[in-house]
């Protein structure tokens, strides 16, 4: 079966994250895995059709969509119970490349809701023993995601930095402040060796990118932009001058990608294709 065939599938459990995020989790069939960074379009009968990040998949093939309630959609899936059916198409896009070699100083950065394919990836990485750094940041400290499961995490080599606006929890700040912080002392074999994973507000990857490309730091970014077929054919997810889809030719892409894209940290597009600001 394609992964751009729509298929018809129950939901079979809910978990409330925090307040106005829910993670739903519902059995996939399909012989197609995902894999970190990739996203399933979900359409709500009678509503509309979204794309929404994988944030979890396990060895049974039960696969997981955090949503955060911003819309009509998100809004309809959040008052969708368990057993009710939803129509979802995927796994679609790229995904992130992990590395291979298990001494990399790997970097897993997100704000917000773009902790939603980190988390998967956080969860492969720790799967295959590999060490890794995680930098959370949200707004106030109710707004952090996945607290519990990350700290189950063996804590040996791993490490957990946690930041927000009101510095109620963490650090009082943003992502990037700590993760300067983190590489000041870096040598340039260890920046070299580096790699940073990351999704959220688009300035926040924007900043993050500037950074990595001033230490040669190798760097992912997971882009969010409107799509309404998510195969390539309506173009609102269009990155210029390249040309590039988000939902084809990405989601994720790296700093070589990015040094070229005019469009990253500056200009998205409305539903009627007309850029905007971001």
């Amino acid at each position: 079966m394609s992964e751009n065939t729509i298929k018809t599938i129950k939901i079979s459990r809910i978990i409330n994250e925090c307040k106005n995020v829910k993670t739903i989790i519902f059995h996939n069939s399909t012989e197609l895995r995902p894999n970190p960074g990739q996203f399933v379009m979900v359409w709500v009968p009678g509503v509309d059709e979204i794309p929404m990040s994988i944030s979890a998949c396990d060895e049974v093939n039960d696969w997981a969509i955090t949503v955060k309630n911003v819309g009509d959609c998100t809004q309809a899936l959040h008052d969708l119970k368990i057993n009710d059916l939803i129509g979802v198409r995927g796994p679609l896009g790229n995904s992130f490349d992990k590395p291979v070699n298990k001494n990399k100083n790997i970097f897993l950065i997100g704000g917000g809701i773009g902790m939603a394919p980190l988390r998967f990836l956080a969860y492969e990485l720790n799967k295959s023993n590999q060490d890794f750094k995680i930098i959370q940041g949200a707004k106030v400290e109710s707004d952090l995601l996945f607290m519990d499961e990350l700290y189950e995490y063996d804590r040996r080599n791993s490490e957990f930095h946690f930041c927000t606006d009101d510095g109620n929890y963490g650090e009082k700040g943003v992502t990037t402040d700590i993760f300067q912080k983190l590489i000041k002392e870096y040598t340039l074999e260890q920046l070299k060796n580096t790699i940073v994973y990351s999704c959220g507000p688009e300035i926040m990857l924007f900043k993050l990118f500037q950074i990595c490309v001033k230490h040669d730091i190798e760097f992912y970014a997971s882009l969010e932009r409107i799509m309404r077929c998510g195969c390539g054919i309506c173009g609102l997810c269009a990155l210029d001058p390249l040309g590039l889809l988000v939902c084809k030719d990405g989601p994720i892409f790296n700093s070589k990608q990015l040094e070229k894209i005019e469009d990253f940290g500056k200009f998205k597009r409305d539903f009627t294709g007309k850029k905007m600001s971001i």
